[in-house]
């Protein structure tokens, strides 16, 4: 060694994949959550993209801070949301809530406990949906949470899109891990009657 190089301790940095990196960003940047599992090929598996955040999680919650974003890490799932906070009640957020306070009303109106919503062996189907999106008091709360159309089932796609849900191999509408908190989320706040 040189006398006039420091010692420095040599720190081995944790390598992120960049593939999963890039598509991570797309994913992130379009609003979607990534939550721990996914659906793939007929059951819940191990979600790589979560499996990268959680394991370099400090150094994605830096990159995403440079760039004016927040990267949030909540049990099961991650996403990012404005720095600033300017988005915190944002019109997706609303729609979301809006849809999740729907089918809650709707599954309970149903006969139906939330487990139908949360277990991936049983989920909503499309007819229970549609049954849910008929009662006009469900088509006020959509119209009011900002949804042009009152029309529960065109709605539906938000939450799939999102990854806030996901169809079971029965094709059948089943919350993710970021749904069921963004519904336990509702219920901490009060927003719905049990």
């Amino acid at each position: 060694m040189f006398d006039h190089e420091p010692s420095l301790p040599i720190t081995q940095a944790k390598v992120i994949n960049r593939k999963l990196s890039v598509e991570l960003y797309g994913q992130l940047m379009y609003g979607k959550m990534i939550n721990r599992t996914v659906f793939i090929d007929g059951g819940l598996k191990s979600n790589p993209y979560f499996e990268e955040v959680l394991n370099s999680f400090d150094h994605y919650r830096s990159l995403y801070d440079l760039i004016g974003y927040e990267l949030v890490m909540r049990d099961g799932f991650a996403y990012i949301r404005t720095s600033d906070g300017t988005d915190v009640r944002d019109d997706l957020a609303r729609n979301i809530q809006g849809l999740l306070l729907v089918l809650f009303r709707g599954v309970l109106e149903l006969g139906f406990t939330m487990d139908v919503l949360l277990k991936d062996s049983a989920g909503l189907s499309n007819i229970h949906i549609e049954e849910i999106g008929k009662a006009e008091d469900k088509v006020e709360v959509l119209i009011a949470c900002g949804m042009k159309s009152g029309v529960l089932m065109e709605h539906i796609k938000k939450l799939e899109t999102r990854a806030v849900a996901y169809r079971n191999g029965k094709g059948n509408l089943v919350l993710s891990e970021s749904g069921a908190a963004f519904f336990d989320d509702l219920l901490g706040e009060g927003d719905l009657d049990v």
